[in-house]
């Protein structure tokens, strides 16, 4: 938890253009300025006069119009809080492209502004092609994901909008304290609240960056900034930040942290005892509580908060924080707990690795230029910038995997393997085994975790030992919203999926945990009950698994924004917002569009780019089409995803499942982009190929003959697969060979002409090396649908 004297900075930092919420809600929004308006609206709530005096003096104006609210003439001490909101301000603003304030004199008066403004889409400005959506005009609604979808359409927000958005932040702000206990609860209300309010309505701007990317990025830069200064013993803020701003601004002030956990997938899927499959879900999520924890514990030791992290998951993630030997031992010391608690749990499965690099402020915002030409260099130099702190920072990483070990670690995980006797039957470790049973205490744990975690809301971490493990003396539980309420419980609360503020409330986790299975037995996805017809059970039991991985995330994250006007747009606030959209689809709309679909399927976990789900196979055949569809409205089409889709006996180790699906997914990204591996490696198809050949293609024309055909069933259906089969296209006897076949049957027919449309159909296919293929995948589906068991 942070101090008093950084909660300040935080709070101030975090809510200091609260002002513009506030503003664009009266009706007499030109009475004055956004600090004002913030100013005297948290007055109501707080005493704290350097939250306060944030919120009211954050910019530094030229000319006489905004007296009462200049930092220069302000009447705050030389250390106050202030100034490093505005030069946290400045930052978090210069790398969005908006110039310096002291640079742009009267830009307050003369800029026009249109308080109506929605939030552009931040895919507009990403790929070469200029999109024009909007997200609607709304706050965050976790329970509606209509309302996070982009529009084709421009949806103003309207005064009594921004009232209503207004009256909802009033009844959370009024809920928690602006104190040290409260950090988290309020980056929950502002996240909730103001993620889809746009920070810039210029007339000439582009509106992608919302009031709360831009808030938590001040708040991110300011509170680092302090910590960089306290070490180099200066507490004069007002002659270091606002006199010699420019100085500042080239000092290397900050540090660019990137992880990376690794092993996670195979933690959760190597699984392989009878009662593996009740343990997928809660070892998904075992995994997210642990990189979320070590997080959180991280920013505990550096007296810093979420703010400060820029993008997180379970995979992978980027922070922000003060250049300081402190805080580099700390990042140090952090990740060797972590990972010597791994090392003794778990061996060589799991490993946090970690980089970082120093930058200052002018290596990733525009610095002040007078022409195009001077413009496009400076878009140039810090887009260039930008690759090199991402690239070194992947350097190190990769460097710190591949030397993760130091000879204390060897001593230790040779010890473990030279341990004899019993191992667990799920996991085979050969520790912390229960007495007289072959199952040890993490895995016994997780397993009655399971239904917990689908069904809980709130979680609780603390040092109470009968929980689930997460460190070395960190555990897991799960709680109430009234023992949160009542204060009866110590430790770090975790709402999942939901926007919860509250007493010591730590940051909301988005879980993909939907199940249609209520007790997670997975292969009951393999019965039919749900496709009887006639009174009979019809379709081949199998289960169903499908592994999706979007295509080139991470040379997109990196090189997204740069087609457009010479990089322009390659901000921090962009790559934050677009991970932070990236991460909405694949956990919390996922979640809800999952359960809307009503298909019979179980998300087993979402991680970075990677989505693994166990389902009833044809469902997953339809809902892995739809999500594609989905995913392309969600970003403007720019990015795609590859797929894997297999099909296994219900009685299939999970392992086995998991690894073979994972090898047609590689399969298909072998490929190319934007493919789907469907149940074998040399079935790959484009999802455009999938979606109109295929699904609404071939397999609907088979489906409508063979449903009025009642002379022919199954065995003609073997029986064409077999003459598909033989095709030879040097040889045309087997063209001769199936005309001949299909024109005896058609005699025989009762219909003829829709016999005989089916046969011109099948033999246009035949011609054709590329189209028979598919022809031949859509038999075999079809005849998976109805064959009995």
């Amino acid at each position: 938890m942070i101090d008093q004297e950084m909660a300040d900075i935080y709070y101030g930092s975090l809510l200091h253009d609260l002002g513009k919420l506030v503003q664009r809600a009266d009706i007499n929004s030109k009475r004055a300025s956004h600090q004002t308006f913030g100013a005297d609206f948290l007055a109501q709530y707080t005493d704290n006069q350097n939250i306060i005096d944030a919120l009211r003096y954050h910019h530094n104006q030229f000319g006489t119009k905004n007296k009462n609210t200049n930092l220069r003439t302000a009447k705050v001490a030389d250390n106050a809080p202030v100034y490093l909101t505005y030069i946290g301000d400045n930052i978090a603003a210069g790398t969005d492209r908006r110039y310096e304030e002291e640079l742009q004199s009267g830009w307050d008066s003369k800029t026009p502004w249109d308080s109506k403004t929605p939030m552009s889409d931040i895919f507009n400005r990403f790929s070469l092609k200029q999109g024009k959506r909007y997200l609607p005009a709304s706050s965050l609604d976790e329970e509606d994901f209509t309302k996070m979808e982009p529009l084709n359409f421009r949806s103003d927000f309207t005064q009594a909008e921004y009232a209503k958005i207004l009256e909802t932040f009033k009844a959370g702000i009024m809920s928690v304290k602006l104190t040290p206990e409260y950090v988290d609860s309020v980056l929950n209300l502002v996240e909730g609240i103001m993620s889809q309010i746009p920070s810039d309505t210029a007339s000439n701007g582009e509106p992608d960056i919302s009031l709360y990317d831009h808030m938590k990025l001040t708040a991110a830069f300011a509170c680092s900034a302090k910590q960089y200064l306290d070490q180099l013993g200066i507490d004069d803020y007002k002659t270091e930040i606002l006199k010699h701003t420019g100085k500042f601004y080239e000092r290397p002030s900050y540090l660019m942290v990137g992880y990376r956990f690794e092993g996670s997938e195979d933690f959760i899927n190597s699984i392989t005892s009878k009662g593996a499959y009740k343990q997928l879900k809660s070892r998904a999520f075992y995994v997210e509580m642990l990189v979320r924890n070590f997080l959180d514990d991280l920013l505990d030791r550096l007296n810093l908060t979420g703010a400060n992290i820029l993008y997180q998951n379970s995979h992978d993630g980027l922070l922000v924080v003060g250049n300081t030997t402190q805080n580099v031992q700390g990042i140090k010391q952090a990740q060797k707990e972590l990972n010597d608690f791994l090392t003794k749990k778990f061996g060589t499965k799991l490993y946090m690795a970690i980089g970082f690099v120093e930058f200052s402020s002018n290596q990733v915002k525009v610095r002040f230029t007078k022409t195009s030409e001077e413009a496009a260099a400076e878009y140039k130099r810090v887009g260039q910038n930008y690759a090199w702190i991402f690239d070194d920072i992947e350097k190190q990483i990769n460097a710190n995997s591949l030397q993760r070990y130091q000879k204390a670690d060897l001593l230790q995980l040779n010890k473990q393997g030279k341990r004899q006797g019993r191992e667990c039957a799920v996991c085979h470790s050969v520790s912390d085994l229960l007495p007289d049973e072959n199952k040890c205490v993490l895995c016994d744990t997780l397993e009655n975790f399971s239904k917990s975690i689908q069904n809980e809301e709130y979680f609780l971490v603390n040092q109470d030992s009968s929980g689930l493990q997460l460190g070395e003396h960190t555990y897991l539980h799960t709680t109430t919203e009234d023992e949160i309420k009542d204060q009866t419980i110590s430790g770090r609360v975790y709402a999942k999926n939901s926007f919860k503020s509250g007493y010591n409330q730590a940051t909301h986790i988005w879980v993909s945990d939907y199940s249609e299975s209520e007790n997670n037995d997975f292969t009951s996805y393999a019965d039919r009950d749900w496709t009887e017809k006639d009174g009979h059970t019809v379709g081949i039991r199998r289960l169903g698994s499908l592994m999706i991985d979007i295509d080139d995330l991470r040379s997109n994250f990196l090189t997204g924004f740069y087609p457009q006007d010479e990089g322009k747009y390659t901000t921090i606030s962009r790559f934050a917002e677009f991970s932070r959209r990236i991460d909405l689809f694949f956990k919390l709309y996922l979640n809800q569009f999952a359960e809307d679909s009503e298909y019979h399927l179980s998300i087993i976990y979402s991680q970075g780019d990677k989505v693994f789900i166990l389902g009833a196979w044809d469902d997953l055949l339809d809902f892995v089409q739809i999500l594609h569809d989905e995913f392309a409205k969600w970003t403007d089409g720019k990015l795609t995803f590859s797929a894997g889709l297999g099909m296994f006996n219900p009685s299939t180790p999970i392992n086995i499942i998991s690894r073979e699906t994972n090898e047609l997914l590689n399969a298909a990204k072998l490929e190319g982009k934007d493919r789907i591996a469907l149940f074998a490696k040399d079935n790959i198809l484009t999802f455009s190929d999938y979606r109109d050949d295929i699904l609404y293609g071939k397999l609907v024309t088979i489906q409508e003959f063979f449903d009025h055909e009642n002379k022919r069933g199954k065995a003609f259906i073997y029986k064409l697969i077999s003459l598909i089969r033989e095709r030879d296209e040097q040889d045309r006897i087997s063209f001769a060979r199936l005309a001949y076949y299909l024109s005896r049957l058609e005699s025989e027919s009762e219909n003829k002409q829709a016999f005989k449309e089916f046969k011109e159909k099948l033999i246009e296919w035949f011609d054709d090396e590329l189209e028979i293929k598919q022809a031949e995948l859509a038999l075999m589906l079809y005849v998976y649908s109805i064959r009995e068991e």
